[in-house]
């Protein structure tokens, strides 16, 4: 019960900040870009890659080194922070902006799996506020 109470109070603090940081729009911005970031560094090293003649990545590559220096667990802080805003129904204009930059990300290949996964679900909370134009 206790875990459950924290969970609750903290899912209740996501939405306070999530209102907090809609007040800046150029926090959305820059998390994708920090996503972005992310991937073009996993697609460059894909590149170099095949570039060498090697059809797979290397068996002692880590994750840090294939994303651009930073781990997936921040990756993935910075896909939730961003669902967390999409949910706030006061930030879905700030998202219009930014569609292709998502989709963009959620249909890379060089996008890690589970950042895709929560990429996914970032659009599923932006889809009721905007169409592809």
């Amino acid at each position: 019960k206790q875990w459950y109470q924290r969970r609750v109070r903290a899912g209740s603090h996501g939405a306070q900040v999530a209102h907090k940081l809609g007040n800046h729009p150029s926090v959305i911005s820059l998390l994708l870009k920090f996503l972005e970031d992310a991937e073009t560094s996993a697609a460059n090293f894909a590149l170099n890659a095949h570039m060498q003649g090697q059809s797979s990545l290397p068996p002692n590559i880590s994750q840090e080194e294939l994303c651009g220096g930073t781990t997936i667990d921040m990756l993935r802080r910075a896909a939730l922070t961003l669902i967390h805003l999409a949910k706030h129904s006061k930030n879905s204009k700030l998202f219009l902006n930014h569609q292709h930059r998502v989709l963009t990300l959620a249909m890379s290949r060089f996008t890690h799996p589970r950042i895709g996964a929560m990429i996914a679900n970032l659009l599923y909370h932006m889809e009721g506020d905007w169409t592809l134009t």
